[in-house]
Formats: structure tokens, C-alpha cells, sequence
């Protein structure tokens, strides 16, 4: 008994002892600005891990250790908060204005974020710069509502197709001006584009010349009063992008690095050898003849694929140091990347310098100067759609019942011994139709190389006159030297015909930037801001190339840039153009005490490549803003409560296009030319002195709004775009004498509009946990509303037409199989149905499905029946983002999507009624073979030959128009950093490792490789599968 009176009175003193051990804090937590309570703000005592979160009402309760001394407390959006430990506490936190009062970049200068009264995205540098891409473009995909970014081909070196905000052209492209640190710079496929032969090329993306490490922010301009400073280069939006400079502070070293496993994320189905052998006979002898395919069960079963894919390694490192005094700051990096591509002989390696120095002279002298010096080096592949030696073609033609390599060849690839050019035949009793070469060597011998040597950079000066009046001037330079190198090896495939090519050109592209930039900022009597910027800038851009093409190469030791006189056949040409644009601008904005805005800006350029009397044009925008929130009836209303912020805003501008090529399109032109034994100078082109800019008028009306303290904020907008003054070439009568019978002249417009929706949203906010989403959804619609007196612009697959979208499909509407004799059925436009009968009378006959076996009436099909088979341009696209931390783990899940489109899915067309003898894609199991055997009722008889003329192969038809609609699980990140209590004895500041994947999920209708790849709008004619990238990566900063 004494023993257990003696336990419960240890047992109630330790209670007592504990208790006294605790103190019970109680308190609220509000805003300063509205007296309202913060839910979901994180109270935790400093040092230790005890806390908790405000409730609705932002009060909480929490036991302390009676030792604490102070608490934290810290909420998104808040400054962080230290308050000592009492029984009851009022709190009150203050706007962050690093969040809140965040800074964008709106051209030649920045503006706070709130204050902003046109269309701007911001994407950080953050989301880009641990993403295994060999450029970040292609990653801005989803990331920004209004903004279509479509990545055609997983190949190394090709570029992504942007659109922001639709088509505003007609014959130029949709390419937006890209600013780095103030500068405008080259864009595009520097690769020349075509050989001096006019054969196939390897792309190479400018873009990729930027390292993704160093950009701090990409902000996209998308309506007129945001692009409008940028006058007649801003019809298709601006991106302006900001690398990474020093701040004030002791050095830190940061290391990013990353490895990577990239493999084809979806490749062709093709016949297997039996099912070849089968298929490639049957084709044979429908056409009465005798068949040429041998299966030998013990011979090879080829899965080329195997063979012209694999499984590319990638790493990427960067180091940079950044720091800096009151006076002086700098940031330097140095960058590596090496990358193989998922098809064989595709890689890449860039290696990148960048420096960035600002110093305070004195106090009214600022100076800096930046720079970055990249080489890099594309080995790409012949990615042209129809070339005997690209991968999309070649390489779903390869016999399945033959070797890639044959040791008794002196080459040790299996190459006909009859037909050098040729894959070997094997056991066939015919080498492959069409001269088509063994793809797996073409890749290992050809070469299709382009390096790039870059230098981008520049230096300023600002002077300060007065708090809020500074004039900065900045000088630019954007010079690359691009080699692009070709050969074709002479002993077999491309290059047998000519006994082997080699071709270099040496391209510089030079431009150069001078701008004076004067702004001001002033409020007065703590209501009225004013701020104004006045410009003057020169831009001066050059263009030259020479061109070394030899055939009849001896050996394929020569082909490594020699180029001599000793080789047969030499061809050398070469050209020089430039373009100079002059340029005044003023922009002004007044807000009355962040209530009320009104912004307007005007620019006038003046381009060399217009006439004389049209070669100044004026440009301005307009805007305006009224923040309803800020409304007296709104602060003291309880709806301020949980709706903190509304705004509604609108814009009116005018801009223009200068993308009118590197030539003067208003001068006619003269060349040499050759008659017989005569030699002479003659008319190329006709001129028009009367051409001027293309020009578009622009409208967006917005709301802006966020609740619950700035946790869930959203954008809303409504846009138009009407674009008039398109470029078109004109049609005159072949009388007229004038070469190609046209001329160019201001004709077109087309109209653009839609919506836009941007939502953020900070889901969870606790001491361990927080969840952050974003979600953008754009709609769009593009319509064509005036051509040359209202003629169609037609091509195999398209359509220019007024009141359509641009390059609609455009072709045959394909209604199925005959069942009594496999003959392949289209709907002409007057909805009668016509059949080809292919192994009779060989033309078109009328088709009675009362009486199919009669071919007896004769008919047609001509391009009369081509009709608009879908839009080409997605209607819909977006994406949403989501950022989930618990502890020391984040995760990232990143979708995108887009649709309402629909795709010509050529590659399947020509894999299917390809009817030379060559392999096929699985599809034509399925072809009609008799009454009894009727197959899938879509995929006909099949020939040899002449028959694939039968399926209107290489024109738009119904059977292949696919939708466009897609899901794309883009990313997927886990990263985990170390604690700090492990770190700082590291002497380090943060440790982060992640594993992510890329391109991981497609949730689509789509048959071919990937709804994003195609050749041309709308169309997928044999091009390259997308990336499936794994990376484990490291974040180390010392």
C-alpha cells in the first residue's frame, strides 16, 4: 500500500511538474491593411517544431514551453512576423510586397504588377531550368494562358512553333519578337534551310543557344497595349526575357546538374517479316504478277526500330557565383550540356560563358555590362518529310526480312550488291523500290552537322537627375557564325548518285542594338503616380552566307571541311542582305491612388525594306483600369471580408508586322540569265513601290480578382485581333509578261479572338504542409476574312479560304470499300457516291449500293469534290500546375492539354497505301481480299505500282483527318532538401536532390506518334516521334 501511495504521488507530482512546464497562448492573427482576420497563418515557437494554424476567425491556442521566448508567425503573401511569448497576443501582418508588389517586366523598364493595365504572363526561370531540354521555348508549352507553344519533333536541334493569341499573317509566320535583357535577337532555324542541290537539311533551333540556368523570368506580352511599344515587330506578341544578375551580399555558389535517360515515347507499327511477305506478294500478284517476297522462317524478323532508336544519355551541369557590395554586384555562370537524341547519330552539346557586372559609379552613375559567348554543336538527322534518306520515310520502308549488316560487305551494312544505292535485298528476289538506302547506315556514314558559335551581350549606362528621372543608354550585340556541314558518303544510299556531296556553308547573322530610354516616376500627395518612358532606338541586322557544294568526292576521307579543286564537280554561291529600323517611342501611365489607370504609348518606325513612301508607320495602344476594390462602398462592406481585390480593365492598340523576309519585296528584281549561247540580264521579280506594313487592331477587356487574402486569385479576358494589310501575292495574266505572274501587295485580313483564364491558388498553407496550383484555359478563334478577290490559296493538303480558319484541311471525303470488289468509295460534293475501279477499267465509276458489283457507268473525282475536312488550329489548349511540399519533400505535377483541332495523319496514309515494294504499317491487315474476306471495311484491294495513285495518296482524305485532342502528363518532379542542421555542417546552404520525368503520359484519340507532331499545320507526314525523358538531378548552393 505504501509502495502504490507512493507511485500516484510521483505519478500526480510529474503532472504538476509538466504542467507548470507549459504556458497556454492564445491570440488572432489580422491584416493590416483591412483589419480582417488571416486563416491559415503559421504560428510555431521559434527553435522548435510546436505550432499550429489560425482558424476561420484567425484565432488559434497553443501550449508553450514556459522557456520560449518568442513565436513566428508567417502566412503567403505576409512578412513574416517574431512577437514575444504572452498569455494573449493580437498579431498583425503586413503585405509582402515582394509578392504582392511584384515586379514585371513590360519593356524598356518594369512596372508593379498590380499596376499593370494590359496582358501579361510571367513564367519564372524556376519552372525551366531543371527540365532535360535542349532549349527552354519548347518548355513554355501550358505555362501561360493565350500562349500555343507546339514542340513538331523529338529531334535534337528542331524548334517549337509558337502562336500567341492565334494567326495574325497570312504568308509570313507567327513567330514573336524574343528581347533578352532589352535586346531583340535572332530566332528561328538557323540551319541555311536548304542545300545549294535544294536536298533535305538538319534543323537547328537559335533558341537552344540560351542556356535555361540563367534566365531569372520570361514574361510574355500579349495584347496591343503591351506589345504596342514594340510597334511594327509586335503583331505576333513579345517575349521578354530577363537572365540572371548579382545582388548585395556575400558570394554564393550554386551547382544545378542533372543526368537523364531519354527514349521515343511512341514509335510506328509496322508489319513484321511474315506478315511482309504476305502483304508485299499479295500486291504483286493482284497486279498479275509474280510475287518478290521470300519468308524464310530462320532468316531475320528486322524491327528497325530497334536499330534507328535508342535510348539517348544526357547530363547537364552549371555552376554560377553571384554576389556583391552597395557598389558592386556580378553574376557569372558557366554551363555544360551534352545530350544524345533517341535517334541514332542526333546529339547535342552546348557549351555556355555568362557574365553580368553592374557597378554604382557614383551616386547619379550606374554602369553594367553583360555578356554570354555559347558554342553548339548539332549533329541532326535529314528530317525532311519525304527525303529517301529521312528517318520518317526511310525508316518505316525498311524490308523486315532482311539485315541491318551484312559482314561479307565491304561496308558491313547490308547494301545491294547490285544496286549500291540500295538496302540489300536478302533473300528477295527484288531490291526495295524507290532507291530507298539502308537507313541505319545513312545515319552512321552521312554527316548533318551545324555549330553554332554565339555572342550576345552588351553594355549601359543610367544616370540618375533626380529621384524618379533617369536616362539609360544600351548598346547590343547579337553575332553568330553558323556552319552548317552536309555530306552524303559516296559509297552507298544519297550520295552514290553523285559519287558522293559534300556542302558547307558559312552563315553570319549579325544585329545590333543602340536604344536611349528616359523614364519617370513621381507620386504626388500619396495618390497620383505618374510614370513615363521616352525611347529612341536603332536596330541594324545582317544577313550573309557562301555556299561550297563538290560531288565526285574520291574517298570518304575527304569529308571533313575540305573542299578543293581537285574534286570533280564544284558549285559555289552566296548573298548578302540587311535591314535597318529606326525607331521613337513614348509611353505614359497615371494611376489615382491605385484606383483609377489610364496608360497610353506611341511608336513610329521607320524600315529599310519598305518604299520610300511607306516606310514610316505610326503605332500606338491604349488602356485603362478601375480597381473596384479600392471603392469606399466595397472596403467597409463585409464582402471585403473574403474578396479582397477586383479589377476590370481594357485595351486598344495598333501594331504591326515586319516580317517581310530577308529581301525587298517592294523592288523588282534582276538576275542573270541564259538563252541558248546567250547570257543576259532579265526581269526576277516584279516590284511594288505601294507595299507597306501589315497591320492589326487589337481589343481586350479583363477582370482581375483574388480572395481570401490573396490566396485564390484569378484572370479573365476577352480578346480580338483583326489583322489587315496581309502580304499576298497577287496573280497577273501570263500575257503581262511578269515572272511567276505575280507580285506581292497589301490584300489580306484575318480575325482572331477568344478567352482566357488564369487561376492561383494556394490550396494548403500549414506548418508542414502547402499546396500551390495553377491552371490556365485559352480558347481561340482564327477566321480568314479577305483574299485576292476571294480565290482560294490551295495546296495538297490546306486551304486558305475566306470565312474559314487558316489552312483548313482541305480534301476527299473517303467513304469506304466496295464489299463486292474491294474498290475504295469517296462522296463527291454533290453527295453521290464514286468508286475507282482499280483493277478494271482503271477510272473513276459510279457507285449504287443497290448494285455494288456495276462499274459500268463512268464518273469522277476531281478537285471540284475537295472539300474543308476541320480546322487545323486548336480552338482550346492550357495547362495546370500543381507544387505539393510536405517537410522537406516537394512535388510538382505539371498537365498540359489542347484540342478542337483535327489532324491529316499522313504518315498512316502513306505507311498504308504505300504499294511499292517496301514495308507497310499494320494498318493494311485489315485491306479487303475478297467478298468472303471483306477485312475492316475502310482499307481497300490492294496493287502494286501505279495502284497507290488509287487513294488519293498525298492529299487530304476524310479516312485519315484525326482529332487533336490530347492529355499530356508533362512533368512529374519529387525532390527532397536536406535539412538545414545537416547542410550548415556541410558549410553549405541548401542540398536538393530530385528524380522527374518529362513527357510521361498522352491521354489522346490521335493514332499517329504524338498530336504535336507534324511537318506543317495540321499535318503529320512522317515525322519524329516525341522525348520520354527520366532525370535525377542536384540543387547544391554553397
Amino acid at each position: 500500500m505504501k509502495r502504490l501511495t507512493y507511485l500516484l504521488l510521483c505519478l500526480f507530482t510529474s503532472i504538476a511538474f509538466a504542467t507548470a512546464q507549459t504556458t497556454k497562448v492564445t491570440g488572432t492573427v489580422i491584416s493590416a491593411e483591412d483589419d480582417g482576420p488571416i486563416i491559415g497563418a503559421s504560428i510555431v515557437v521559434a527553435g522548435t517544431t510546436t505550432g499550429t494554424v489560425t482558424d476561420y476567425n484567425g484565432a488559434f491556442t497553443l501550449d508553450v514551453p514556459s522557456n520560449a521566448k518568442k513565436l513566428i508567425v508567417s502566412y503567403i503573401g505576409m512578412k513574416s512576423v517574431e512577437v514575444a511569448v504572452k498569455p494573449v497576443i493580437r498579431i498583425t501582418m503586413e503585405s509582402d510586397s515582394q509578392n504582392l508588389d511584384e515586379v514585371v517586366v513590360v519593356g524598356y523598364g518594369t512596372q508593379r504588377k498590380k499596376d499593370v493595365t494590359s496582358a501579361i504572363s510571367k513564367v519564372g526561370g524556376e519552372d525551366l531550368s531543371n527540365l532535360a531540354t535542349a532549349s527552354f521555348d519548347s518548355q513554355l508549352a501550358g505555362r501561360a494562358a493565350g500562349v500555343q507553344v507546339t514542340t513538331p519533333s523529338g529531334v535534337l536541334g528542331s524548334g517549337p512553333q509558337f502562336k500567341i493569341r492565334g494567326m495574325s499573317t497570312i504568308s509570313s509566320n507567327s513567330q514573336p519578337l524574343f528581347i533578352v535583357d532589352g535586346m531583340p535577337i535572332a530566332t528561328g532555324d538557323n540551319a541555311d534551310g536548304k542545300t545549294g542541290l535544294g536536298m533535305a537539311y538538319a534543323s537547328y533551333n537559335a533558341m537552344s543557344d540560351i542556356n535555361p540556368n540563367d534566365i531569372e523570368s520570361i514574361e510574355i506580352l500579349k495584347d496591343g497595349a503591351a506589345t504596342a511599344i514594340y510597334g511594327s515587330r509586335a503583331a505576333n506578341g513579345v517575349v521578354l526575357i530577363t537572365t540572371k544578375k548579382g545582388s548585395k551580399g556575400r558570394t554564393q555558389v550554386t551547382y544545378d546538374g542533372y543526368v537523364s535517360a531519354a527514349s521515343a515515347a511512341k514509335l510506328h507499327d509496322l508489319l513484321g517479316a511474315k506478315d511482309f511477305v504476305t502483304i508485299a506478294n499479295e500486291k504483286y500478284e493482284n497486279w498479275g504478277m509474280k510475287g518478290q517476297a521470300v519468308y524464310d522462317p530462320n532468316g531475320p524478323d528486322t524491327n528497325w526500330n530497334d536499330y534507328i532508336f535508342r535510348t539517348g544519355f544526357q547530363h547537364n551541369h552549371n555552376l554560377s557565383a553571384s554576389g556583391g557590395t552597395d557598389k558592386s554586384q556580378y553574376y557569372v555562370s558557366l554551363g555544360f550540356t551534352e545530350q544524345e537524341g533517341i535517334i541514332r547519330a542526333n546529339d547535342l552539346n552546348r557549351l555556355s560563358l555568362k557574365a553580368d557586372l553592374t557597378q554604382q559609379a557614383t551616386k547619379w552613375l550606374r554602369i553594367g555590362l553583360n555578356g554570354q559567348m555559347t558554342r553548339t554543336r548539332v549533329n541532326g538527322v535529314m528530317n525532311d518529310e519525304n527525303s529517301l534518306g529521312g528517318v520518317g520515310f526511310a525508316g518505316t520502308r525498311m524490308l523486315p526480312n532482311v539485315s541491318v549488316f551484312n559482314p561479307d560487305d565491304p561496308t558491313g551494312y547490308n547494301i545491294d550488291a547490285e544496286n549500291r544505292k540500295t538496302l540489300g535485298r536478302g533473300s528477295n528476289l527484288s531490291y526495295i523500290d524507290n532507291g530507298i538506302q539502308n537507313i541505319v547506315w545513312a545515319l552512321d556514314n552521312n554527316v548533318n552537322r551545324t555549330t553554332n558559335t554565339r555572342v550576345l551581350g552588351g553594355g549601359w549606362a543610367e544616370i540618375t537627375f533626380m529621384d524618379g528621372l533617369t536616362l539609360k543608354t544600351q548598346a547590343g550585340l547579337d553575332i553568330s557564325n553558323v556552319k552548317d556541314f552536309m555530306v552524303w558518303n559516296p559509297e552507298s544510299g544519297d550520295g552514290y548518285g553523285y559519287g558522293g556531296l559534300l556542302e558547307e556553308i558559312n552563315t553570319t547573322y549579325t544585329n545590333w542594338n543602340w536604344q536611349n530610354v528616359i523614364n519617370f516616376n513621381r507620386t504626388f500627395n500619396d495618390v497620383h503616380n505618374l510614370t513615363a518612358t521616352a525611347v529612341q532606338e536603332y536596330t541594324h541586322q545582317e544577313y550573309e552566307y557562301t555556299d561550297a557544294t563538290v560531288q565526285q568526292i574520291s574517298d570518304a576521307f575527304f569529308t571533313d571541311h575540305i573542299i578543293s579543286n581537285t574534286f570533280g564537280e564544284r558549285f559555289v554561291s552566296g548573298g548578302k542582305t540587311f535591314m535597318g529600323l529606326a525607331s521613337y517611342m513614348f509611353r505614359a501611365n497615371y494611376n489615382y491612388d491605385s484606383k483609377y489607370y489610364i496608360g497610353a504609348s506611341v511608336r513610329t518606325d521607320g524600315l529599310s525594306s519598305l518604299p520610300k513612301d511607306t516606310r514610316w508607320g505610326t503605332f500606338w495602344g491604349g488602356s485603362a483600369a478601375w480597381r473596384i476594390s479600392r471603392e469606399k462602398f466595397w472596403s467597409e462592406s463585409t464582402i471585403n471580408d473574403w474578396f479582397n481585390d477586383l479589377r476590370i480593365r481594357a485595351s486598344y492598340a495598333t501594331i504591326g508586322n515586319s516580317d517581310l523576309g530577308n529581301y525587298f519585296p517592294y523592288l523588282g528584281t534582276y538576275g542573270a540569265k541564259k538563252a541558248g549561247s546567250n547570257t543576259a540580264i532579265a526581269w526576277n521579280r516584279m516590284g511594288n513601290s505601294q507595299l507597306k506594313w501589315e497591320t492589326t487592331e487589337t481589343f481586350d477587356i479583363g477582370l482581375d480578382g483574388s480572395f481570401f487574402n490573396n490566396r485564390l486569385t484569378f484572370e479573365l479576358a476577352y480578346w480580338q485581333k483583326n489583322s489587315k494589310d496581309l502580304v499576298l501575292e497577287v496573280p497577273t495574266a501570263p500575257t503581262a509578261g511578269i515572272p511567276y505572274n505575280s507580285y506581292f501587295d497589301n490584300i489580306g485580313k484575318i480575325k482572331n479572338s477568344g478567352m482566357e483564364l488564369t487561376v492561383n491558388a494556394t490550396i494548403i498553407a500549414t506548418k508542414d504542409w502547402n499546396w500551390q496550383t495553377n491552371f490556365n484555359f485559352s480558347t481561340a478563334k482564327n477566321t480568314v476574312k479577305s483574299l485576292y478577290g476571294g480565290t482560294d490559296i490551295v495546296d495538297n493538303y490546306t486551304i486558305i479560304r475566306e470565312g474559314e480558319s487558316y489552312r483548313s484541311l482541305y480534301g476527299y471525303d473517303y467513304y469506304g470499300v466496295n464489299a463486292a470488289n474491294g474498290n475504295p468509295i469517296w462522296s463527291k460534293a454533290d453527295g453521290s457516291l464514286v468508286q475507282f475501279d482499280t483493277f478494271g477499267s482503271y477510272d473513276y465509276a459510279e457507285y449504287d449500293p443497290s448494285n455494288p458489283s456495276d462499274v459500268s457507268k463512268a464518273s469522277s473525282l476531281d478537285a471540284s469534290d475537295r472539300k474543308v475536312l476541320g480546322s487545323s488550329m486548336p480552338t482550346w489548349y492550357g495547362g495546370w500546375n500543381n507544387t505539393v511540399s510536405y517537410k522537406n519533400f516537394d512535388l510538382n505535377v505539371f498537365f498540359r492539354f489542347s484540342g478542337g483541332n483535327k489532324i491529316m495523319n499522313a504518315s498512316r496514309q502513306s505507311a498504308l497505301f504505300n504499294m511499292d515494294f517496301s514495308n507497310n504499317g499494320t494498318e493494311i491487315l485489315g485491306r479487303w481480299v475478297s467478298p468472303e474476306q471483306p477485312g475492316d471495311g475502310m482499307t481497300p484491294k490492294i496493287g502494286y505500282g501505279d495502284a497507290s495513285s488509287l487513294f488519293n495518296d498525298g492529299y487530304t482524305d476524310s479516312h485519315f483527318v484525326e482529332s487533336g485532342n490530347y492529355l499530356k502528363l508533362s512533368t512529374l518532379a519529387l525532390g527532397y532538401t536536406l535539412p538545414k542542421a545537416v547542410v550548415s555542417k556541410l558549410n553549405m546552404t541548401k542540398i536538393r536532390f530530385y528524380v522527374q520525368g518529362q513527357n510521361l503520359l498522352t491521354i489522346t484519340g490521335y493514332s499517329g506518334l504524338d498530336p504535336e507532331t507534324n511537318s506543317r499545320l495540321g499535318v503529320d507526314w512522317n515525322g519524329m516521334p516525341q522525348q520520354r525523358s527520366f532525370t535525377f538531378g542536384a540543387n547544391i548552393t554553397f
